[in-house]
């Protein structure tokens, strides 16, 4: 007999751990044979063939059956129990859907090749508009619905919680002055809106038309994003925000918590009237996501390595566009393909446009990005480009373990970064990421939107804040 095994994790040498004593043999070529043993004796063992990094086969392998013992079905079922204990995921091959989590983000190129020399990575550009859309016309299209999300929100801010749900015992018309203040005010600044751009755009990609319940989930995906920025900037101690003193600084740190969280808790309400179980599954699982990465971020101590980077740039940023993105194509009533197709864009995207922002703490000037530079090397944060520069300086790396806090770390980090590849393999990171985004749009039907997304994921790579 033989399946199909779905793997979730491995260790950095390529080891499927399966049963704890079951991993007996294994090889890095593209196939592979691990053996697991079904109990102490070796009368039976199971093959599994390892397919490139993802995928693998198990089959029964037997002694000649003059040596079989006659519970053979039994033992070969005891193995498939103990396999999905150690929560492996068995499936035939062609059932499989793709799995919307860090464990199946591929290893970049840019990051597997440690050349010194580099060449910059072109933009896929299927449709030639590369540089010829304007910000103005990536919003133009749905510049309406836009303004009626944001409307929607500084509404539902303004009125009690009680106001907005069917269940409330006791209707709680006003919601106190200062908190109104508070949580309207990153909303009344001019921010890129991304999250909800990327939302209404795919949605109509999808359907003629954006529905009620799409609108409402860029509200909650921009409600989300924005309790997240009010909380960074108390962890961070950052100042600014958006070129305005931050919530933190206006009020205190305290407020500014309790800002955030209501934030989240209105969120969370307008999320319940989406009346969909597999968005707010979704949109559940990016809220505990940002927090898993928020808490991999500060509690990170000094860590050099790109899978421990990807993963929390996942975490932090990658999974609110990957679930909105895979919630807007479930409220559309696509089918399962075009579901796990919106899925794969917006995991893509979402790892560019953070990677870039990393980019931009070492490029970009504070003039231009509306917020403090040099954040993440005084923060102690080792990001791509300096994970990258660690090639060529490799003393890098006591740098990060102590998380640049000797006096001239920052500095003598910043010098070297500068002069290795950092800056340039960042960016081509960046691009292999956007250039699988747009090879999952071209995946689409075609349409107006489905072309604005493409211009929109060149925009993320090509910003300059």
């Amino acid at each position: 007999m033989s399946r199909l095994i779905r793997y979730n994790n491995c260790n950095k040498n390529g080891l499927l751990n399966i049963y704890k004593t079951g991993v007996l043999s294994t090889s890095t070529t593209t196939k592979s044979q691990l053996f697991i043993n079904s109990n102490n004796n070796n009368s039976n063992s199971n093959i599994i063939e390892v397919h490139k990094s993802r995928y693998c086969t198990l089959s029964t392998s037997t002694k000649p059956a003059s040596e079989d013992k006659p519970n053979l079905i039994g033992t070969i079922s005891n193995i498939f129990d103990k396999v999905k204990k150690k929560s492996f995921i068995i499936d035939n091959y062609f059932d499989q859907q793709p799995i919307h989590t860090y464990n199946h983000i591929e290893t970049p190129l840019s990051i597997k090749l440690n050349n010194n020399v580099v060449e910059p990575l072109k933009i896929l550009d299927p449709l030639n508009i590369l540089g010829k859309k304007k910000s103005n016309e990536l919003f133009k299209i749905v510049e309406s619905d836009l303004s009626q999300v944001t409307r929607n929100i500084l509404d539902t801010l303004s009125v009690g919680a009680g106001a907005s749900s069917d269940y409330a015992p006791y209707l709680s018309k006003k919601t106190s002055p200062v908190l109104v203040s508070m949580s309207k005010y990153y909303f009344e600044l001019k921010g890129k809106r991304i999250r909800p751009t990327i939302v209404l755009l795919l949605s109509k990609a999808l359907s003629a038309n954006v529905q009620k319940t799409q609108i409402k989930l860029a509200e909650v995906v921009e409600m989300i994003h924005t309790a997240s920025l009010v909380h960074d900037d108390v962890i961070d101690e950052a100042s600014t925000r958006r070129d305005v003193l931050s919530i933190n600084q206006s009020y205190s740190n305290k407020l500014a918590i309790l800002c955030g969280d209501f934030l989240l808790a209105r969120a969370s309400l307008i999320l319940s009237t989406i009346r969909n179980s597999d968005v707010t599954e979704c949109m559940s699982l990016a809220l505990a996501e940002l927090v898993e990465g928020e808490f991999m971020q500060a509690k990170s101590s000094g860590v050099s390595s790109f899978d421990h980077y990807l993963k929390k740039t996942y975490l932090k940023t990658g999974s609110l566009i990957t679930n909105s993105c895979r919630s807007a194509a479930i409220l559309s009533g696509a089918d399962q393909n075009i579901v796990n197709i919106s899925t794969e864009f917006g995991k893509n995207l979402g790892l560019a446009f953070q990677i870039i922002d990393d980019l931009l703490d070492y490029t970009g000037s504070a003039e231009q990005c509306g917020k403090a530079v040099s954040v993440d090397l005084n923060l102690g944060l080792a990001t791509a480009p300096v994970l990258f520069a660690t090639q060529e300086f490799p003393q890098l790396e006591d740098l990060i373990k102590r998380k640049f806090s000797k006096e001239g770390d920052v500095e003598e980090a910043k010098r070297l970064v500068a002069q290795s590849q950092g800056i340039e393999k960042t960016r081509n990171l960046a691009i292999e990421y956007v250039n699988l985004a747009i090879e999952s749009l071209l995946k689409l039907p075609q349409s107006d939107s489905r072309d604005l997304l493409i211009a929109l994921s060149h925009t993320v790579v090509t910003r300059t804040k």
